[in-house]
């Protein structure tokens, strides 16, 4: 995706929200493993910017591209290492002993044409991943941070061009143009959690099967990290 790839493994020194042992940093520690290689994790460094958080840890997984069973499987792996590393007494004073949620971002256009999109979700769920999946990929969720559709949408190419409207510029999917790109887009975050939950609504009254189209789940996730960040949490 993109001509300059993101680094493989993005980890903030203070990785997690949890509460080392005589630590008073608050929080929970949210893992994010996404089939993106650009776009997401500059995404996501930005909204822990935005939001004053250190509290994400992002490992992409290009492998996983297409089939959420393997990203389920990659965060599973991530997690059996952090404990590792914990029991070791090779893990950084400043992260949690464990990931207290493992969630999995994903586009649905290509595990929906392979059939591979209910199995890998299912996996996902029984294993305690949750699953932030976009349909048909995660630009509608950028889209939405700007304009609110229903209008059905295939693939990435049929979404492209209603952004860059939008946008009023090109979208290209590189490190550079998406760090540009999508700070700005961050001010409307409030405008594309409402939208995202009006469409989710919209599918449930009209009896959409899963995945609907379009659609996305991102706003769910980042509701949990919002939560996690919560004084309750603190």
């Amino acid at each position: 995706m993109g001509s300059k790839k993101w680094k493989k493994h993005i980890a903030s020194d203070i990785g997690s929200f949890r509460r080392p042992r005589g630590s008073t940093r608050p929080g929970n520690s949210i893992l994010i493993v996404t089939e993106g290689e650009v776009t997401e994790p500059v995404y996501f460094e930005a909204l822990k910017h935005k939001l004053a958080l250190q509290t994400v840890e992002i490992e992409v997984v290009p492998a996983g591209k297409g089939d959420p069973r393997r990203l389920a499987e990659a965060a599973l792996k991530e997690q059996k290492k952090r404990r590792k590393d914990a029991k070791d007494g090779t893990l950084g004073f400043s992260k949690a002993t464990d990931f207290d949620e493992l969630w999995i971002v994903f586009d649905t256009d290509v595990p929906v044409e392979h059939g591979r999109f209910h199995d890998g979700v299912g996996f996902a769920t029984a294993k305690g991943v949750k699953s932030a999946d976009s349909s048909p990929c995660f630009e509608y969720w950028l889209l939405l941070h700007l304009d609110y559709t229903t209008a059905p949408m295939t693939r990435f190419s049929d979404v492209k061009p209603r952004l860059v409207s939008a946008l009023g510029r090109e979208y290209a999917k590189d490190c550079k143009e998406s760090a540009k790109l999508i700070s700005p887009l961050l001010e409307f975050l409030d405008r594309a959690m409402t939208h995202a939950r009006q469409v989710r609504a919209h599918h449930e009254d009209a009896g959409t099967p899963s995945p609907a189209n379009p659609s996305t789940q991102i706003d769910r996730l980042i509701q949990s990290i919002r939560d996690a960040a919560s004084p309750a949490n603190q």
